[in-house]
């Protein structure tokens, strides 16, 4: 989840700036950075009316913590849709309703420049990657966009059978007879899963085949979830921002990851090079491998690489971010499977009528060819009747909407903050000056009537027989952002298909091998299902194995 950083830094001397500031910085650039401090202090449309405090608190993060939803309905009924609140040391301007869609659809309001004021993502990034370091991350979007995306029906197969492999090695057997596997921390076999399968399909068969690469991929994701601040809400300031800009430079562990994937993807390249040359040489067609790497080399000078090095720093931005996002959501997802234990089943028998039509389909077309006495292709191999394919799991409508609906309920409700790059006016007369924050009330999009009855509760169907996609983005589902282009700007993230697609075949995955998922404190339930992003379960889960079924 997003948080802030604090503007609201006391007025510094002179002196105390060159106190802090790093050996060798200029009076001129101390001057500067003097002028900056004196400035955090933004000022606000008059018009918008500030929360008042609880007796006793200076800002509203207590309240905010201890119930988000009683302290945005107290908000809501006594200032209406637009306030501001203090909350981590800033002045925010809360934005609901119609407005949402004006903030995610205009230029001059930045998710990036919120995000990068609190962690710095573009220097730590671009300690990375020696081409490509645009502000925007433009680079970033149209590597997901073109090299991946569209990639996805021919991945998924590969992702479905490292998954598999994984999970049989990491949990495996849970027979019920021994009261179920009590597993103490499952984020640890999610991001074991999510990284062998990212490893395959970023890296390629070759690569993911060393452990150290699997290590290199769960470390890099740990690194970045360390910069978001671990699922708490981090109290930056300009001077921690500043701090943290020298040590990325010389301190940041991505550095030594991209190194180690660079040394282990120098002798592969080198061989794939090297057949390319000698199918060239005979006059045969070259057979691509189908990773993300090979699609990077292949269009290396398109994208403006410098090196290899270069490459796998880019590779790794994309691998960290879509590690750490997929592995905390599917985490999640097998607390909710555990806390709506009826779910299981009737998930269970959506996946049998599912998996079991296509079999029947492609038994018929066996029959049809045989008849005509045509030879059968590999592509319908009886052996992969019950496959997970992509075109199985996007027919377990079920399943897609336990998805959705878990994001719609579980993220917080005062998130995606958006900068204003210069002064912008809303269409309800609100003004957000050049360098204000506002931030998102999620409780408005993800609450409305336009969810139906019963918002505050967990209602696993509650998408289906509805064109809602869990992939698909609006003004009532905002958990990936809205609209068409850049994932940290104001547009829907792209990188949201694959994360859906590995979250949705993790739970068909849970699904077909265990009948049961047990949180093993009941008690921590209501917790660990309103739990932030990133932010450590409090208790473990209990699996029990289905019983094998003959197919």
């Amino acid at each position: 989840m997003v948080y802030f950083v604090s503007d609201a830094s006391p007025m510094l001397s002179m002196d105390a700036i060159k106190a802090v500031l790093p050996i060798g910085i200029g009076l001129a650039s101390a001057a500067y950075l003097t002028m900056q401090v004196a400035n955090s202090r933004l000022q606000t449309d008059k018009s918008v009316p500030m929360v008042n405090l609880r007796p006793g608190d200076s800002t509203h993060d207590s309240e905010y913590n201890e119930d988000q939803d009683a302290f945005l309905q107290r908000c809501e009924e006594t200032y209406g849709s637009t306030f501001n609140i203090l909350l981590l040391n800033k002045t925010l301007t809360v934005v609901s309703g119609p407005q949402i869609r004006e903030v995610f659809l205009n230029d001059d309001l930045s998710s990036i420049d919120a995000f990068e004021e609190l962690t710095d993502m573009v220097a730590f990034f671009n300690t990375m990657r020696k081409s490509n370091r645009d502000t925007d991350h433009r680079t970033i979007h149209t590597l997901v966009k073109d090299h991946i995306t569209p990639n996805l029906s021919i991945f998924t197969p590969r992702i479905v059978e490292q998954l598999e492999q994984s999970l049989e090695h990491e949990l495996g057997y849970c027979p019920a007879d021994n009261e179920g596997k009590i597993v103490e921390n499952p984020l640890v076999i999610m991001q074991m899963m999510v990284a062998s399968a990212m490893a395959n399909v970023f890296m390629g068969p070759e690569i993911a085949k060393s452990r150290a690469v699997i290590e290199t991929f769960i470390q890099a994701s740990v690194d970045f979830a360390a910069m978001h601040g671990n699922g708490e809400a981090p109290r930056a300031s300009f001077w921690n921002s500043l701090v943290k800009r020298a040590n990325y430079k010389v301190l940041n562990p991505l550095q030594v990851r991209v190194r180690h994937l660079t040394e282990v993807a120098t002798p592969v390249v080198l061989e794939r090079r090297r057949m390319e040359a000698e199918a060239i040489e005979k006059g045969i067609p070259y057979d691509h491998p189908v990773d993300i790497l090979q699609r990077l080399l292949d269009n290396f000078d398109k994208h403006g690489f410098v090196d290899l090095e270069d490459v796998c720093g880019h590779l790794l931005i994309l691998v960290l971010a879509s590690v750490h996002a997929t592995t905390d959501s599917a985490t999640v997802l097998l607390y909710y499977m555990a806390a709506f234990p009826e779910s299981m089943e009737i998930l269970y028998k959506e996946q049998r009528q599912v998996l079991d039509a296509i079999q029947q389909e492609r038994q018929q077309k066996r029959e049809e060819l045989k008849k005509k006495e045509e030879p059968i292709g590999e592509d319908l191999d009886p052996a992969h009747d019950y496959d997970l394919s992509s075109a199985a799991i996007k027919q377990m409508v079920h399943l897609d909407s336990f998805v959705r609906e878990m994001f719609r309920y579980r993220t917080e409700l005062l998130t995606l903050p958006h900068r204003a790059r210069k002064t912008v006016t809303l269409s309800n007369g609100i003004m957000i000056p050049r360098g204000h924050s506002v931030i998102i009330n999620m409780k408005s999009a993800h609450q409305g009537p336009e969810q139906g009855e019963g918002v505050t509760e967990f209602k696993p169907w509650r998408f289906v027989g509805k064109a809602k996609a869990a992939t698909k983005v609006g003004a009532d589902f905002l958990p990936f952002g809205m609209g068409r282009q850049c994932c940290m700007n104001r547009h829907a993230c792209p990188g949201r298909f694959l994360a859906i697609q590995e979250i949705k075949t993790i739970g068909a995955l849970m699904v077909s091998k265990y009948s049961m998922i047990e949180i093993q404190d009941p008690s921590k339930t209501i917790k660990v299902l309103r739990s932030r992003s990133g932010e450590p379960m409090c208790t473990g889960l209990v699996f029990t194995a289905r019983e094998a079924v003959s197919l």
